[in-house]
């Protein structure tokens, strides 16, 4: 049963079938997750603004990390045609529960792990505050980072699962 993209991972994983509560069921899904950060980080963590829509691609004001809404839809489809087609043979099995014949949504499993991807790889959602000595003013670029539950994130401009 397809979820929407902003479905919690609880929901999403109870639509694939697996239980968070399970080991190895919480594996697959890690492995799923990483498969998806690996292929974000090499083809949208770029400086290339081919992957926005036409209307932020000329904007300058529109910087890494982009958001989701900045991304052209195509190129979103063709990530997910691109995973699934290079993805590790086990996960397929997954990825093929959200083949879609709506040209909209394509793939919605894919669709959910790039939009929490997407959402998750900087410290501006993750409710982050910064907690410099040097009286910062409230940029992240040097500053150290502090999450809501008091974990430190790296002094990055962005987050990444897969960098960081």
């Amino acid at each position: 049963m397809p979820v929407k993209q902003s479905a919690s991972k609880e929901e999403f994983l109870v639509a694939i079938g697996l239980n968070q509560q399970d080991s190895d069921d919480r594996r697959k899904f890690c492995d799923m997750w990483a498969e998806v950060t690996t292929y974000w980080v090499s083809h949208f963590e770029t400086a290339s603004r081919t992957i926005l829509k036409p209307e932020y691609a000329s904007n300058l004001g529109v910087q890494r990390p982009y958001k989701w809404a900045h991304l052209n839809p195509a190129i979103i489809n063709n990530a997910i045609a691109d995973i699934w087609r290079n993805g590790q043979h086990w996960p397929r099995r997954f990825y093929d529960l959200g083949r879609s014949d709506d040209a909209k949504v394509y793939n919605w499993v894919l669709k959910w792990l790039l939009w929490h991807v997407c959402r998750y790889r900087d410290w501006r959602n993750r409710k982050a505050r910064i907690s410099s000595s040097s009286g910062s003013s409230g940029k992240a670029g040097g500053a150290s980072m502090q999450v809501a539950d008091g974990t430190a994130l790296p002094p990055h401009d962005y987050w990444s699962t897969v960098m960081n």
